[in-house]
């Protein structure tokens, strides 16, 4: 199957040729115009042109939306201040119910390229685009869909790359929204085949394919439900060298009621997001296809379902593994770990990539320590950890470095088998659920492989709206990766790696 992507979202963003509907401009905190134009006369005299203000008027020339976009110099960086004004013009025109408009001339930015600064402008403006109504009936009254907001020609051209990334995450986005009974184990690996359309070859190992291969860990998980488990390989060959530089594998529970080991509410019924490295994952090889990257990428998706039944794995059981550990199940709701560590010995075996990165919605503690604004990182490799700190603090995806010290290998030993999959409970027994002792557990499926661990449980949610993102799914990850991926490119040229 090499169908079209079903969960894509469509992108307000076009070429202005014709120039039909409302004029927009955009003022900043000092009312300084940010798009070629001239300053609205008779502006009310309370409006300071920050972030969020917006005017409806109609003028001579026709209806004229005012945006105010803040001060550039509160905004993290000049780049961040423009997504957030891409963001600010389609809410305004989503406010005053504006199907189409355009930008009254052309981007003006201070020290920022043209091109990072139109880029993040349509980044702003593509993620503030997305609404999720697919699942209902009636929209709500608060839906309105931009249809049209156009860009000065040299604008357009240098947004190619914000615009692949907007809509890389919003697809994103929309995995991570769709309901478990929508998005299934292969309903998303028939999703994932669509990048063959852009030069990704995609294969999917199937329950069958898994027993031969002897992926012992994610069968055992998925075997409760109706639903069967499988494997999607996704590989952009971006340089001709045959080394894989760089191994994604991203955690892709479509569904994880915990097993017998069952979750309670309030968390059980969030659980169709637990495949948010998944998506982070398709997201990330869509923008290497998109953007041509001149690095070689294997990414390895498990995908299943925790469920129920009377073939459900058990806490004491022992299962085996692909990479050959056997693994004692404490807990059945430890299970993203066990996927992960089948998926990445896959990686490891077939590819053996240079560095591989696991991305993952694996444990609530790391929401205890980090909350929703840091995602954990885990690495025993100081080189590796600060290309990804690099990354984080470039695309605003923010990573704080944890803990992953020999000192705690004793964390998950297991008195019956090679390794457990919950941590040592400690002193006050409360230690079984730690962030730490699930990446200890994925560390020895690492091998000596060049390796990280990013805990995303508590990013992938937003409970709280930001420029661009409301509450719900945000992507996160797509940005961060595709950014290493870049890194990594760079560096592979520098050492002649073509």
């Amino acid at each position: 199957m090499n169908g079209k992507l079903l969960f894509s979202v469509a992108s307000p963003l076009r070429k202005a040729a014709g120039r039909g509907g409302a004029r927009v401009v955009l003022l900043d905190g000092t009312l300084s115009i940010r798009c070629a134009s001239q300053v609205p006369a008779d502006l009310p005299e309370g409006f300071r042109g920050a972030l969020g203000e917006r005017l409806d008027l109609q003028t001579p020339g026709g209806r004229l939306v005012v945006v105010g976009c803040g001060n550039p110099g509160d905004a993290a960086c000049e780049e961040k201040f423009w997504e957030a004004s891409g963001a600010a013009a389609i809410d305004a025109l989503r406010a005053f119910r504006i199907k189409s408009a355009f930008l009254s001339g052309e981007l003006l930015p201070d020290s920022a390229s043209r091109q990072h600064a139109a880029g993040q402008f349509a980044l702003g403006a593509i993620l503030s685009s997305y609404q999720c109504i697919a699942y209902r009936a009636t929209p709500p009254k608060t839906y309105f869909e931009v249809e049209a907001l156009g860009l000065a020609a040299v604008d357009w051209a240098s947004s190619s790359g914000g615009r692949e990334l907007g809509a890389a995450i919003n697809w994103a986005r929309a995995l991570v929204d769709a309901p478990a009974n929508v998005l299934t184990p292969q309903a998303f690996a028939n999703e994932a085949k669509a990048l063959r359309a852009i030069g990704v070859d995609v294969k999917v190992l199937d329950e069958q394919a898994l027993e031969r291969l002897g992926a012992h860990g994610l069968l055992a998980v998925g075997r409760a439900s109706e639903h069967p488990p499988c494997l999607a390989i996704c590989t952009w060959t971006g340089r001709t060298a045959k080394q894989v530089d760089l191994g994604l594998v991203g955690k892709g529970l479509t569904f994880d009621g915990g097993g017998l080991n069952l979750k309670q509410r309030p968390v059980i019924e969030k659980m169709k997001f637990d495949m948010a490295g998944a998506a982070a994952v398709v997201g990330t090889m869509r923008m290497l296809a998109k953007l041509k990257t001149p690095l070689n990428v294997v990414a390895a998706i498990p995908l299943c379902e925790n469920s129920i039944d009377g073939k459900a794995y058990r806490p004491g059981d022992v299962i085996g593994s692909l990479s050959g550990l056997t693994i004692e199940v404490d807990n059945t709701d430890a299970e993203g770990r066990i996927v992960l560590a089948d998926a990445m010995s896959y990686l490891i075996k077939k590819h053996q990539p240079k560095v591989m990165i696991d991305i993952a919605t694996l444990t609530g503690a790391i929401m205890s320590a980090l909350h929703e604004e840091y995602a954990g990182l885990f690495t025993a490799d100081d080189e590796l950890a600060s290309l990804l700190l690099e990354s984080a603090d470039a695309t605003h995806e923010y990573l704080w470095r944890m803990p992953l010290s020999k000192r705690q290998d004793y964390l998950v030993d297991s008195e019956i088998a090679d390794v457990k999959n919950v941590a040592a409970s400690g002193f006050l027994g409360v230690g079984m659920g730690s962030s730490i002792g699930g990446a200890k557990f994925l560390e020895r499926f690492a091998r000596d492989t060049r390796w990280a661990h990013l805990d995303i449980a508590g990013t992938a949610w937003s409970t709280r709206p930001h420029p661009g993102i409301p509450k719900g799914p945000t992507g996160f990850g797509v940005r961060l990766l595709y950014d290493l991926a870049n890194r990594l490119a760079a560096q592979s040229g520098r050492r002649g790696g073509n």
